[in-house]
């Protein structure tokens, strides 16, 4: 009882020093603990993430020998898309065709269209052709729904042109356009005006949105140059059973799938931010270790009770003992203080910061139907050796406190006098 008596006066005695230093503790405390809850929730983040990236699968289509895609039948996409463990899906295809209309111009470009034009179509000029099925028409065209004016193109033979296609040659909703060589052309309706945003795989100014029923009465007049699908499952156990169905699929018997690697593009942001704040916190946990020693150093060397106690009888069993509960009391109270404002201000952190990068994914993928992680105490657990960062921190930091405070009195005691002199 003795010592925790003394330990108690000295915490009482010392207050204002004690203030004084464990204010910039707190501070360095503050910042290793958000950190490192920052780096864990990341993670956690980044691991959903990639777990929802692997229940996707992407088919890309080979081209003949005209560097054109074959003809498939939405008939076998509708198949694939019905089985019980596909959750999502999308058809896709992209072309040319030849078209009157004046291309426009956007600032530094002198060309809009980003398709490689075969041998035998170089001259003219074309228009770029994107086929959606109408449940990845609604999904992107919903998405931007600020910035459309009209609906999507459901039905057969219309479509959506973009702003700057309308804009340059003066075209207006319920407009109907050519599409197609002379004699050859099919008229289309438009239905919708749309601005696309720069970051999306759609972005090109000339872009005429149509649906698979309009491709395939055009399928003569569009010069097809890209045909992918995509299907998003249930979970990725599903993969091997998908690959078998997708196989059997005549339309798709020329098509190459894509599992995970299509993500690595698309997540390769959030791995750099996490790989960055690891170097931060490791950064942070050695400077913050040193800055604790030094801060200690100081604190110790100007207390005056050590020796005064010693002087006055007291023995250095009880005065190390007593110092010592005294600190680990004050380290307690200073690292729960730490640990419960810096949860806090990491979920908000990491709360905003999830926000945006669920916003990038959505751009970047608007088809795959992306979740908000679920973060709950057992995703947090200690899973890996980072995760036992912090009380590594917190034993070097009690560690240095009691060696400093111990050595301290131990030069007291063994010089008591010379100590009186220096004061």
């Amino acid at each position: 009882m003795i010592i925790i008596r003394h330990a108690w006066l000295n915490l009482k005695r010392n207050r204002f020093s004690h203030l004084k230093a464990g204010s910039f503790i707190l501070l360095i405390l503050l910042i290793v603990f958000s950190l490192l809850q920052i780096y864990r929730m990341a993670t956690v983040y980044f691991l959903d993430y990639r777990e929802q990236a692997a229940t996707v699968v992407k088919g890309v289509q080979e081209l003949n020998q005209t560097g054109q895609a074959n003809k498939m039948n939405p008939t076998d996409y509708e198949r694939l898309k019905n089985l019980s463990y596909v959750k999502k899906s999308q058809l896709l295809g992209q072309g040319i065709a030849a078209s009157t209309l004046a291309q426009p111009k956007e600032k530094d470009q002198t060309t809009t269209g980003f398709y490689s034009f075969p041998p035998d179509q170089t001259n003219g000029n074309y228009l770029s052709v994107t086929m959606l099925d109408n449940d990845s028409l609604k999904t992107l065209l919903t998405n931007k729904k600020e910035k459309l004016q009209g609906s999507a193109p459901l039905k057969e033979n219309t479509c959506v042109i973009s702003r700057s296609l309308a804009k340059a040659n003066k075209l207006k909703l319920k407009d109907t356009i050519l599409l197609g060589k002379k004699g050859q052309e099919q008229k289309v309706t438009i239905v919708g005006i749309a601005e696309f945003s720069t970051a999306e795989w759609l972005t090109t100014s000339s872009t005429v949105l149509i649906n698979w029923k309009t491709g395939t009465v055009m399928e003569g007049t569009i010069l097809q140059t890209i045909s992918n699908v995509m299907f998003q499952l249930t979970s990725k156990k599903e993969i091997k059973n998908f690959v078998k169905d997708f196989k059997k699929t005549k339309s798709f018997k020329d098509f190459s799938l894509i599992s995970q690697g299509w993500s690595q593009g698309t997540l390769q942001s959030v791995k750099d931010t996490i790989d960055l704040l690891f170097n931060g916190l490791i950064v942070a946990l050695i400077l913050g270790i040193v800055l604790i020693a030094v801060i200690y150093q100081l604190t110790v060397k100007r207390r005056q009770d050590f020796y005064t106690l010693y002087l006055m009888g007291m023995d250095q069993r009880t005065l190390a003992l007593s110092s010592s509960l005294e600190n680990v009391m004050l380290i307690l109270g200073i690292t729960l203080a730490a640990v419960a404002v810096s949860q806090q201000l990491s979920k908000w952190i990491t709360g905003e910061w999830l926000i945006k990068l669920q916003k990038s994914l959505t751009d970047q993928e608007p088809f795959v139907d992306w979740l908000f992680p679920h973060v709950d105490q057992t995703a947090l657990g200690l899973n890996s050796w980072s995760d036992y960062l912090g009380f590594i921190f917190l034993g070097l930091y009690l560690v240095i406190t009691l060696l400093l405070v111990n050595l301290r009195i131990a030069k007291i005691v063994r010089e008591p006098l010379q100590e009186v002199a220096k004061r």
